[in-house]
């Protein structure tokens, strides 16, 4: 056996990325809660994990709904759950952390604040670092029992980064043979970069009422990405250019490019996944909603107006998102600079120097 992983997660993102270290060799257990034991037992009748769509594989890992089991031993420790879960997630393993884990967020959704502030509240003592992958790990859904539908061909690169920033390069050492990622500056530069800020918020708030109808049978890749949908996002866009600037960040990917690819699949089939199995949202509280709205874009507005910019197209479809879901995405229930710990009269300078 290879070095010990632990993935956390029973979602699809979960399950893929057990499945894929696994057939690498590596020495991998899936944890989650007992809610997602039938997930598990799903895995041990079938006989492993199959991912299908554009990475094929079968492979079976480990799987416990037990936190010491799956924390002890563990070198890498992969946490793939929405940010709705991270606190709790991070309550069920500190008291098991030893000295020297590494435990990687993905997507990061800002969530090392949220393990940092539990960990110093319980008590954890031990040295471990808390780093945010910039983005999900690929795109992909739970499409029947143990199987996962991904729609991009398998990439082991990307963008990280630790909370401190200067833990990064440790984590990225302990990662060679797994990933090949690169340094974000900070976990900021990762969080502004969150693609799904422009794909998500506006067109699943105008595609309410497809939502409702279709349901279950609605996709967002086939029916979300309409004139007025993409006019929206090319807004939000454009705002949140302006924040990147004022940030002195790049923009490592332009979002808009992938929207013009899922509009046109005639001349891009290698987009046909998303099509026939990427479907969602079902609801309207949903992670296009609950997470993007909450965390990136939450984020987002609030970088922006401490650094004199204001996004008023990303801002309205963030408070309707918010009357629909009865959230206050951009108040109490998000990820904005003074819920992460920064105070109104910190400039984003002075913030910057202490991540």
């Amino acid at each position: 056996m290879g070095r010990k992983i632990t993935v956390i997660g029973a979602g699809a993102t979960g399950h893929g990325l057990a499945a894929l270290l696994k057939s690498r060799d590596f020495d991998v257990a899936l944890y989650d809660s007992e809610t997602f034991s039938e997930r598990f037992s799903d895995i041990e009748s079938m006989g492993g994990i199959e991912l299908r769509g554009r990475v094929r594989l079968i492979a079976k890992p480990e799987t416990t709904c037990d936190p010491e089991k799956a924390v002890r031993g563990a070198e890498i420790i992969f946490v793939n759950v929405m940010s709705d879960r991270h606190a709790e997630i991070a309550a069920k393993i500190a008291p098991f952390l030893e000295n020297g884990q590494h435990i990687v967020i993905i997507p990061g959704n800002l969530g090392s604040f949220i393990f940092r502030r539990v960990f110093r509240e319980m008590g954890v003592t031990a040295d471990v670092t808390v780093s945010e992958k910039e983005g999900n790990f690929f795109p992909c859904r739970l499409s029947g029992a143990a199987e996962v539908t991904v729609g991009l061909p398998l990439n082991l690169k990307g963008r990280i980064a630790a909370l401190p920033a200067s833990d990064t390069p440790k984590v990225l050492d302990a990662l060679k043979g797994i990933v090949e990622y690169t340094a974000n500056e900070n976990v900021f530069e990762g969080a502004i970069n969150t693609g799904n800020v422009i794909m998500h918020i506006g067109t699943t708030v105008l595609s309410a009422s497809a939502i409702h109808h279709q349901g279950k049978d609605f996709s967002l890749f086939k029916y979300g990405f309409t004139p007025a949908a993409v006019t929206c996002d090319k807004a939000i866009h454009d705002e949140r250019i302006l924040v990147m600037e004022a940030m002195h960040m790049p923009e490592h990917h332009n979002p808009l490019e992938m929207i013009g690819k899922v509009q046109d699949p005639s001349h891009h089939p290698e987009n046909s996944v998303f099509y026939e199995h990427m479907t969602g949202p079902d609801a309207l509280d949903h992670r296009y909603l609950n997470e993007d709205c909450g965390c990136g874009g939450a984020f987002a507005v609030s970088a922006g107006r401490r650094c004199g910019i204001e996004m008023p197209v990303l801002s309205s479809f963030i408070t309707i998102a918010g009357a629909i879901n009865g959230r206050d995405y951009l108040g109490k229930d998000g990820r904005t600079l003074e819920n992460l710990g920064f105070p109104a009269e910190m400039s984003m300078q002075e913030i910057l120097r202490q991540i």
